[in-house]
């Protein structure tokens, strides 16, 4: 006769979700159940041979001795940003830009480009950190106004790679600068590009526009062109990445911005909000929105992205992707604002131009020195990390300090940074803030169509394999 295993319920957070009780625990495990196995949980009465035990510990919700190690490497992986050094390096490589956007949040009073010292400074921690998979990332501005130092990151960091690290160069780019000369260079270098588009002509031209005021759509659509037309001649077959940010303008049209990707060659669309941060702080009233507007273009954009899935067409939101990632295969995608605490400098660091290391983008689009962490010409990578304002943002992105009873907080993060931006407060009562409202929303949505339809599931499991 076989011996019964000892086990235990691990502790659980609670939500209702429509009809049904989402439950989910410390380690990233959860389980939907029905109002009649919720009551016989909350009331201990679930004995080891019965369907609810089994269903609860295939879903990691009960813990046996066998299964421990098991819960214990998936919380490792969906937190794998507390055991392993940054893959995230940003090069802004210059402050400068042929855009006046209306949100912009990164522009300077002086322009300001990255020199060679300090390029290699940047390579030298590329490869100094203890991480297999590292991704190099040029921004600014505008990068392609800094081309030579672009090249020469570019090239060193794929000869100095001897080691074998999974390099990833990528270039985020308004696309305007972009001629067959620098395409040819980037894809003999394996360097991914994303251009920013906002959406259709009308969408577009009323938040991206040159120093003159005019509209840059036109042009911008002549370089994802030419940028597709070098990939079809070379024969890669890879999807135009594009980057939208969603302003007031935007409210109104969420399916002409989705048609308008696919219409591209897109297989993914990011509909992330506007920080109010830089420009984008001062032109608030007119361009910016309320956490509950953007909750609703959101929505809407999201049905009809799974409508268009249900017949076919491959397109996926990204964001909603990335929290795919961390519920169903457990695992952490990166993105530093729904890692707790927050990921910023363990998963990502910012280089600026004269070498001042920032653990985010939003860090240094503050214009403050309150989140730098140091200086790449004089700092080592052990003292950035061993920043006490690295620590400061630490413990301030950690949601359970406010939301402790949420069933979403192994998959919810915050970010500092935005909140002292919008609250003027490091650690301002984090369920408030506009982030956690979205975030929240957003996972709320992800677990009613998960309920509502199995065919629903099935598509998120293809977005959260890459498909």
């Amino acid at each position: 006769m076989k011996t019964k295993s000892e086990w235990a319920v691990l502790p659980y957070n609670s939500s209702r979700v429509d009809n049904k009780y989402l439950i989910s625990n410390f380690f990233g495990s959860w389980s939907i159940l029905n109002q009649e196995d919720f009551v016989a949980l909350e009331q201990l009465r679930v004995s080891q041979d019965s369907p609810l035990f089994k269903r609860l510990s295939q879903d990691g919700m009960i813990v046996q001795g066998e299964t421990l190690p098991g819960l214990i490497n998936q919380f490792r992986s969906l937190n794998d940003h507390l055991f392993i050094d940054t893959a995230l390096h940003i090069a802004v490589v210059t402050t400068r830009c042929n855009f006046s956007c209306r949100y912009c949040q990164t522009k300077t009073k002086q322009g300001q480009d990255m020199n060679f010292d300090v390029a290699l400074r940047v390579l030298k921690y590329l490869f100094d950190v203890r991480n297999p998979k590292v991704n190099l990332e040029f921004q600014g501005g505008e990068p392609l106004l800094n081309w030579k130092v672009i090249k020469f990151l570019a090239e060193n960091a794929r000869k100095i790679n001897v080691t074998g690290k999974d390099l990833r160069i990528s270039l985020v780019t308004n696309g305007i600068l972009l001629d067959d000369k620098k395409i040819d260079f980037l894809i003999d270098n394996d360097v991914s590009i994303c251009i920013s588009l906002d959406g259709p002509e009308e969408v577009h031209d009323k938040n991206r526009i040159f120093n003159n005021s005019l509209g840059t759509y036109k042009q911008v659509i002549k370089a994802i062109k030419r940028l597709r037309k070098a990939y079809q001649k070379r024969k890669i077959d890879k999807p135009t990445d594009l980057l939208a940010t969603i302003s007031r303008y935007s409210l109104s049209s969420p399916q002409g911005i989705i048609d308008e990707y696919i219409n591209l060659g897109a297989e993914q669309i990011a509909l992330r909000p506007l920080n109010k941060m830089g420009i984008a702080k001062e032109q608030w009233p007119d361009i910016g929105y309320s956490p509950e507007e953007f909750i609703d273009f959101w929505t809407k954009g999201m049905d009809y992205i799974i409508k268009l899935n249900k017949k076919g067409v491959k397109i996926k939101e990204r964001i909603a992707a990335v929290l795919l990632r961390k519920i169903l295969k457990k695992e952490n995608p990166g993105y530093v604002d729904m890692s707790a605490p927050c990921g910023s400098g363990r998963s990502v660091l910012v280089y600026m131009p004269n070498g001042d290391a920032y653990p985010c983008d939003e860090a240094r689009m503050t214009g403050s020195d309150t989140f730098k962490l140091g200086n790449i010409l004089k700092s080592s990578y052990e003292d950035l990390m061993k920043s006490s304002n690295l620590f400061c943002i630490c413990e301030a992105s950690l949601p359970e300090l406010w939301d402790y009873n949420c069933a979403y907080l192994p998959w919810m993060g915050t970010c500092p940074v935005l909140n002292y931006a919008s609250e003027g407060n490091l650690v301002p009562k984090i369920t408030a803030t506009p982030l956690h409202k979205i975030y929240h929303a957003q996972l709320d949505y992800i677990f009613r169509k998960i309920i509502e339809d199995k065919a629903n599931e099935k598509i998120f499991w293809n977005w959260a394999n890459g498909g």
